[in-house]
């Protein structure tokens, strides 16, 4: 199962947007999700350990995988190629 990690700021204008994505992706698919707020300490350990330098940014199975808004399509495509197949 995949680990998304969405990097957001409270002050950010396209975290919402992003939050929301992922949130409808997770009816469809199967993975774990955290939020994590840059202004954190987390966040911040997040986002130096993956030299991210805007939000929203996404971190699937511990790389930094979108940074911005991605398309419901890029998403998509993403969580298809880390998903196991069925057996």
């Amino acid at each position: 199962m995949p680990n998304i990690t969405l990097l957001v700021s409270p002050t950010c204008g396209a975290c919402p947007s992003a939050k929301s994505l992922w949130k409808q992706l997770r009816v469809k698919y199967s993975f774990s999700y955290r939020e994590v707020d840059i202004t954190t300490q987390d966040g911040q350990e997040l986002a130096n350990r993956h030299s991210v330098r805007a939000v929203p940014a996404t971190i699937i199975d511990g790389r930094l995988t979108f940074v911005g808004v991605p398309s419901r399509e890029s998403a998509e495509k993403a969580l298809q190629l880390k998903m196991k197949p069925r057996e």
